[in-house]
């Protein structure tokens, strides 16, 4: 049985979204601003992403750093799950289970929660 490397076709995909969005800067004050804090008055937990993907797409990491942390910081650990996914894939290997606990869940929503609290103290 043949495996797809999904993690690494999402990688690669990711990327090339930054290297698109790097083309939106001359038109980014046209873009939208977030729907929820025009609404709300805060920031969402996504706030700033789309432009730290343009950061990301013309290689300014610290600017897309400035606007997402997270997001950023996900786009550092990219090549390495590329890389293991096409391992496993050439390998023929599976993917691994997910983890079923309490505590993993939880460590995910919190970190949902600390980027979310972060981007609305930092007002973005």
């Amino acid at each position: 049985m043949r495996r797809v490397p999904w993690v690494a076709l999402g990688a690669l995909m990711t990327w090339l979204g930054a290297w698109a969005a790097s083309f939106l800067q001359p038109i980014a004050a046209l873009l939208p601003g977030c729907a929820f804090k025009r609404l709300t008055g805060f920031a969402c937990a996504t706030c700033g992403l789309t432009r730290c993907l343009m950061a990301l797409g013309a290689r300014d990491w610290s600017t897309a750093f400035h606007w997402h942390p997270a997001a950023a910081s996900f786009a550092v650990l990219l090549p390495i799950a590329a890389l293991w996914d096409l391992r496993r894939a050439w390998r023929g290997d599976p993917y691994p289970r997910l983890p079923d606990s309490r505590l993993a869940r939880l460590s995910v929503w919190l970190g949902l929660i600390a980027v979310w609290v972060l981007q609305v103290a930092r007002g973005i």
